[in-house]
């Protein structure tokens, strides 16, 4: 019952995301910079290791196995999200201001969608290794769900497509993490199949927090306290590692 509130909870985070590109310009980056410390901080003090644990537990996997995991999470997504877009317009660009057309736009939403149904997948999986690690992988989804809202309503307002098409994409990928999780109530995955998904999840964050959200939050706002921020993202992560426990 738990993770399905986080489930409900990515969906409202996912909207709020949405909003704050609408609405909220001036603050969002701060928004990213806070959870993009988070993300980096799950990655490394959480997800490595945790995944560790358990491809060391027993088999044949290690951890030359699991870091080969991280460091593939990091480079197909970043491979995934740069396929989805043209050339940058300049020399250090953020996606969000490629000159892409409206396919582009269309594929780049569905990347956010099928990620975040990952993401449900992530939470329902970590779950079943632990409350802990389940509370852990769902605040670092939960941290980066506003970004995957601000980036759908970016990437589709960018491509022109109108303000009924790109509320549907929002929707969709607000209710992608459920479905991702629902699927875990008929997958059941076995442990060094967990301690690897988790290697590539953590790969992942990784990238997500400091290739992407950072220099989004660089280059929608300057401010001073961009840097605290990040910080205070990557020291609640932390923080919360008593909380099940």
């Amino acid at each position: 019952m738990t993770a399905f509130s986080i489930a409900a909870a990515t969906a409202v985070m996912t909207l709020v995301g949405g909003l704050l590109v609408l609405r909220l310009e001036a603050q969002r980056g701060l928004v990213l910079a806070f959870c993009a410390g988070a993300l980096v901080a799950c990655a490394l003090l959480k997800l490595i290791p945790e995944a560790l644990d358990i491809v060391g537990s027993g088999g044949r996997l290690n951890h030359h196995h699991l870091f080969a995991a991280c460091a593939l999470g990091f480079l197909v997504f970043y491979l995934l999200e740069h396929s989805m877009h043209h050339e940058r317009a300049g020399r250090g660009d953020h996606p969000s201001r490629y000159d892409h057309p409206c396919q582009a736009g269309l594929w780049g939403a569905a990347g956010i969608c099928a990620h975040s149904f990952l993401d449900g997948v992530a939470v329902g999986g970590a779950f079943r290794a632990g409350a802990d690690l389940g509370w852990a992988v769902a605040l670092a989804v939960l941290s980066h769900k506003i970004a995957d809202g601000a980036s759908a309503v970016g990437v589709m307002l960018g491509t022109r497509h109108t303000a009924r098409v790109t509320t549907a994409v929002l929707g969709v990928s607000a209710a992608a993490p459920a479905a991702g999780l629902w699927s875990q109530s008929f997958i059941h995955l076995p442990q060094p199949v967990l301690g690897l998904l988790l290697g590539w999840f953590a790969g992942v964050f990784l990238y997500l927090g400091a290739s992407t959200l950072l220099p989004a939050a660089h280059e929608h706002s300057h401010s001073r306290w961009l840097p605290v921020s990040t910080l205070a993202g990557a020291v609640a992560l932390y923080l919360t590692q008593a909380w099940p426990g």
